[in-house]
């Protein structure tokens, strides 16, 4: 009975929302429980680029606000909330605030800081014909799942999303801690190391050739139409989506480039250092302890004994390389900052190479910057200063 009751209450409560969404001209920008049910702040989608263009961090994080905090949005956006009044027979449902932030998610537009995303871009796909496109972007779906078993079975808790491009996908963790933004970078290895295998084994023809990049950014997460109500699949778009787009325009096939980011955190979390900023060149060094979970993993029906990625540099001396950096203009003639990385895949039959290395970049329209090399975050000696150039 209890639980037929919280069915009732989250339908009453889904079914309002969806009636002031009013077929997705409004968007919900908080929310506030009460003794009879919510109270919720919808604002016309068209008018939000201009009340929060000074207000942008409103978006941020949860939509559940305190009475005072709902107020204070309502008078900045000249709106009064709207009371949700539940029918009394329900009041006795037993319903969390989780469960109500999720449903009202839906009906939300949420901005997110420091958000991990990975494009994946399949080479040459507008020279093939339609039904060949279909099976590559298949093919790399079907990469895209095993990759995600593979880091679930090997205790990797990923929680993913992912859009179509037209010719590749954007793919992102849900949890954009820095844990989380390790993990997705975990999972783009093991993706890229999938392909390749698949690849070079002949079973399929039709497994796509691919270029991908990686970024820790800003974006807006929102929830397109399905039919008459928002589906249950979030989109993102903001800088770091458009500066992705902007790195493989200029990405050589099999290329694999990481964004120029700079992260301001509080804390590291467990990656053992109270440094209040991360950057590509300590991520990707902190990096290589996540991916020794996947020692003797199986891709492709092949035992993959071990998987390191490194940025690639410049020899200094016998045992240190440093770091190139390299920046490239788009077609508006802006510039972005980008790392070139490379990945040995350890097999039992031998090592694989995916990415590029920095003597095979014929075409890479890009001005280098060399950089020292960085210990890893956690400050530990760490193997990624060594052979960052094959």
């Amino acid at each position: 009975m209890a639980n037929d009751l919280t069915r009732q209450y989250l339908k009453f409560i889904d079914d309002e929302l969806n009636r002031l969404w009013r077929l997705g001209r409004n968007a919900m920008v908080g929310w506030s429980p009460t003794e009879v049910g919510l109270e919720v702040l919808f604002v016309p989608q068209y008018l939000l680029p201009n009340l929060f263009s000074n207000h942008e961090d409103i978006l941020l994080g949860t939509t559940l606000r305190t009475k005072s905090e709902l107020r204070g949005i309502a008078d900045i956006c000249e709106i009064e909330p709207y009371t949700i009044t539940v029918p009394k027979d329900l009041h006795t449902a037993a319903v969390g605030e989780r469960s109500l932030e999720y449903l009202t998610k839906r009906f939300s537009i949420s901005k997110i800081r420091n958000q991990a995303v990975i494009l994946i871009d399949i080479v040459g796909f507008s020279q093939h014909p339609p039904l060949e496109q279909v099976t590559l972007l298949n093919s790399l779906s079907y990469s895209i799942n095993v990759a995600f078993q593979r880091a679930q079975e090997h205790g990797v808790r990923i929680s993913l999303s992912h859009s179509t491009t037209g010719d590749g996908f954007y793919v992102w963790n849900n949890a954009s801690s820095l844990e989380g933004n390790l993990d997705l970078f975990s999972f783009l290895m093991l993706l890229l190391a999938e392909n390749s295998l698949g690849r070079r084994s002949g079973i399929v023809s039709t497994i796509p050739e691919l270029r991908s990049g990686f970024h820790i950014g800003e974006c807006f997460e929102y929830y397109q139409a399905e039919g008459a109500r928002p589906g249950t699949s979030s989109y993102i778009v903001g800088d770091v989506t458009i500066q992705l787009a902007r790195m493989i325009e200029k990405a050589l096939p099999n290329q694999i480039l990481i964004g120029d980011f700079d992260v301001n955190t509080s804390t590291l979390l467990s990656i053992g250092d109270d440094s209040p900023n991360y950057n590509a060149p300590r991520f990707l060094a902190s990096s290589q302890e996540r991916l020794k979970v996947f020692e003797n993993v199986t891709l492709s029906r092949e035992k993959v004994k071990s998987i390191m990625c490194y940025l690639t540099g410049h020899k200094e001396n016998d045992t240190t390389y440093n770091v190139s950096r390299y920046t490239i203009s788009d077609k508006h003639g802006f510039e972005h900052n980008v790392y070139n990385a490379k990945v040995n895949v350890h097999r039992q039959n031998g090592e694989i190479f995916l990415g590029r290395q920095t003597q095979d970049f014929d075409g890479f329209n890009a001005k280098e910057i060399i950089t020292p090399p960085q210990p890893p975050v956690d400050s530990a000696t760490d193997s990624s200063t060594e052979n960052a150039v094959a």
